[in-house]
Formats: C-alpha cells, sequence, structure tokens
C-alpha cells in the first residue's frame, strides 16, 4: 500500500503560519496595553497627586495666583489622565480583537489537523485491512500447500 499523503498539508503549513503571526499581533497588541494601562495608572496617580498638592498647601500660602496655579495642574494632569485612559481602552480593544482573530486562527488550523487526523486514522485502518489480507492470502496458500503435499 502506498504511503500516507495529506493533500491539503499545504492549507495546514498556511494555517500555521497565520496562526503564529497572528500570534505575534496578539503579544504586540498585549505589550501595548500593558504599557498603555501603566500610562493610564500613572496618570490617575498624578491626579491625586496634584489635588493632594492643592490640599496641602497651607493657608498662608494660598493666594489667588498659586491657587489658579494649583487648578491649571490639576486640570492638565485630569487631561493628560483622561487621554491616557482613552488610550488603554483603544489600547483594550484592540486587544480583544486580536484574541478574537487569534481564536479564529487558531480554530482554522486545528479543524484542518483534525481533518488530517482522521485521514490518517482512516489510512491506518485500511492500510491494516489491506495487510490483514495479505497475510491471510498467505496463510491460505500455506494450508493449501501443506494439504497438497500430505
Amino acid at each position: 500500500m502506498k504511503n500516507f499523503s495529506f493533500r491539503l498539508e499545504r492549507v495546514l503549513q498556511l494555517r500555521v503560519t497565520a496562526e503564529q503571526a497572528q500570534a505575534r499581533r496578539l503579544g504586540e497588541a498585549r505589550q501595548v496595553e500593558a504599557e498603555r494601562r501603566l500610562l493610564s495608572e500613572a496618570g490617575a496617580a498624578r491626579v491625586a497627586e496634584a489635588i493632594a498638592q492643592m490640599a496641602n498647601t497651607p493657608p498662608a500660602l494660598r493666594t489667588a495666583g498659586s491657587l489658579s496655579n494649583l487648578i491649571l495642574a490639576v486640570e492638565a494632569a485630569r487631561a493628560r489622565a483622561a487621554a491616557a485612559t482613552a488610550a488603554h481602552r483603544e489600547a483594550l480593544a484592540v486587544l480583544e480583537s486580536e484574541i478574537t482573530s487569534f481564536e479564529e486562527a487558531r480554530q482554522a488550523r486545528r479543524a484542518i489537523e483534525r481533518l488530517k487526523e482522521q485521514r490518517l486514522e482512516a489510512w491506518e485502518r485500511e492500510a491494516g485491512r489491506a495487510e490483514q489480507r495479505v497475510t491471510d492470502e498467505i496463510a491460505m496458500r500455506q494450508s493449501r500447500g501443506q494439504r497438497a503435499a500430505g
């Protein structure tokens, strides 16, 4: 019997390559999300720090100009924190999209792999049957030969 050959091997290799590429994109998206999360957390910490600084300013130093500057500093920190939070939300959306794409690529590869496994099992069963037929034929010939000689 001929050797096992899977006609969709090239398709399987393409699916494996696509899954690996998607895994790289997923890794990059995870890294971007982590960086943006840290920036968002740092922005929130700066806002809290600016508010604490404003609250801890001694009453003697609270002039209209210094309070105005502190308020502007808090507002600027809030704006930067809001931008960082929005960038983090975007990164989370991209990450979720990449996770979905990776799962789809994995399922596509796995479907072809299962097909290959099923075809290999069928080929092995058929090869086993063919081998059994040959063994049975040899046994029958030997049995006929022994009866004819006996």
